[in-house]
């Protein structure tokens, strides 16, 4: 078995792969104040309960935007594998071609991102990540990687609604499908929902139209995908996998490249 563990500013995925096969996922919260010992009691309680035994173990990979805790994290995945972790960072191999003017910014997530489309779909490709943050990732013809949009997400948007203004609270986010509301609630959902899948749209289409796309695979990602999904007109491909395929897939390159 394989353990994949990406970490974001918001949720902290882990998933279990046998081979190809994708056994099982989980997420529990990021919290920066953790220690490595208390990562290492999480992971090991939610994989115990579901496989009985963290024993059988390959190796384990990790992508993490959230350098205070990415150390704890390398310890608690080699507490649970026994083996130390890959950790996708730069001079990791990732046959990913980064045409950006200082790739060391990249975030692992869109990288791993990135490497889980490029084995998967056709390019040209764009990736929609709708997490934290929204992010659009932009790989051409060839599969290499030109570069991203990044605006906030969902859940931020409406958190600073309800922070920052007097007479509009904290409200549920649901699906949505409308472009406007008539109660408070539904015309937050519209203009934040309903705007991102809009502003996803249009976006891409300038981005395809520059780049001269033609029939750009367009792959869709991350926890707040869904939310989305009611209010988009164009055909998307929702992949849940994408991060921890590409990760997969990086620990692969990284193993046969060092021998093991």
């Amino acid at each position: 078995m394989l353990l994949i563990v990406d970490a974001g500013n918001t949720n902290i995925s882990l998933a279990v792969y046998k081979n190809d096969e994708l056994l099982y996922t989980a997420r529990i919260y990021t919290e920066r104040r953790k220690t490595s010992d208390q990562y290492a009691y999480d992971f090991k309680q939610i994989l115990t309960e579901k496989f009985n035994t963290p024993e059988g173990y390959r190796g384990a990979v990790i992508s993490s935007v959230v350098p205070e805790i990415t150390k704890k994290l390398e310890y608690a995945a080699q507490f649970i594998t026994g083996h130390v972790p890959v950790v996708l960072g730069v001079g990791t191999k990732t046959k990913l071609r980064i045409n950006v003017v200082n790739p060391g910014e990249l975030g692992a997530d869109l990288v791993a991102g990135a490497v889980g489309a490029k084995v998967k779909y056709p390019m040209p490709c764009l990736i929609w990540d709708l997490g934290t943050c929204t992010k659009i990732s932009v790989l051409d013809e060839t599969g290499a990687y030109l570069g991203c949009t990044i605006s906030p997400g969902i859940k931020m948007c409406i958190e600073a609604l309800g922070s920052n203004t007097s007479q509009l609270n904290q409200i549920d986010i649901s699906d949505y499908n409308k472009p406007f509301g008539n109660t408070t609630p539904t015309a937050i959902n519209s203009g934040v929902i309903m705007g991102t899948a809009v502003m996803l749209e249009g976006l891409s289409k300038r981005i395809c139209e520059e780049q001269g796309f033609t029939n750009a695979t367009v792959v869709v990602t991350g926890g707040c995908a869904s939310y989305v999904a009611p209010g988009l007109t164009q055909n998307v491909i929702f992949d849940p996998e994408l991060v921890a395929r590409g990760l997969r897939a990086i620990f692969d390159y990284n193993k046969k490249e060092d021998g093991r």
